[in-house]
């Protein structure tokens, strides 16, 4: 189905960003597989740009009290005041129970957090692409507009949990860790465009870039307190 295939995109971006953000800073060959990875990106955001009209008709009329109570539940996991005071009573106890590295890996996924939803905030009226619910027009813009109607790219609750899913991915660099971060960004993704506030190529473009931004901050910070 074609919302599925849209999900599978945004795992593989997530994926994808967090994997090239797990490798060593020694420079590496360049292989098929390296060649094929940098290509998902682009290729992904492309193919929702295509499906964008067709899968937002095909989730509206897949609407069910089942889904719907899903997507209720779902949706805190985007939200800031959950996610901030998550890592706010997480970075609390690490101080109390004096795990160093805990508090540590926090202050950098709070850093990551921060600098992605900087650049989130920064995007959306600049790029002022309208939402879906608006008129159902996947291609209207209304660059540099303070109205929310046309703040749909990029996705703030996408760009909230995938920054956070990003960072302690890299961290931990443990696959069941990633795989659960990746089903969670896929669910977050998936609500935002069930609930008609954004476009499929808005969570799959949100998912690239804000992983990138998120890696590039942990690493970073990780290589000041090296130095």
């Amino acid at each position: 189905m074609r919302w599925k295939l849209a999900v599978t995109l945004g795992q593989l971006l997530f994926l994808s960003n967090t994997a090239v953000g797990q490798k060593d800073s020694v420079p590496q060959p360049t292989t098929d597989h390296t060649l094929v990875r940098k290509w998902i990106a682009p290729v992904g955001i492309a193919a929702s740009v295509a499906l964008d009209p067709e899968v937002r008709e095909w989730t509206l009329r897949e609407h069910t009290r089942t889904l719907d109570r899903l997507a209720k539940s779902v949706n805190p996991l985007g939200t800031a005041q959950h996610l901030v005071s998550a890592m706010a009573i997480t970075y609390a106890a690490a101080l109390l129970t004096n795990h160093e590295s805990l508090a540590s890996g926090t202050l950098k996924t709070a850093a990551a957090y921060i600098a992605s939803d900087l650049a989130e905030s920064a995007l959306k009226p600049m790029i002022g692409r309208e939402r879906p619910d608006v008129e159902g027009n996947s291609r209207r813009f209304h660059p540099f507009t303070g109205n929310g109607d046309w703040h749909s790219l990029p996705s703030a609750h996408v760009a909230h949990i995938t920054s956070i899913a990003t960072a302690v991915a890299m961290q931990t660099q443990s696959t069941p860790i990633t795989a659960v971060c990746s089903a969670l960004v896929a669910a977050m993704a998936w609500d935002r465009v069930y609930e008609d506030q954004h476009w499929t190529s808005d969570v799959t473009a949100t998912i690239a870039l804000t992983s990138v931004i998120s890696s590039m901050t942990v690493r970073w910070l990780e290589s000041r307190n090296h130095r």
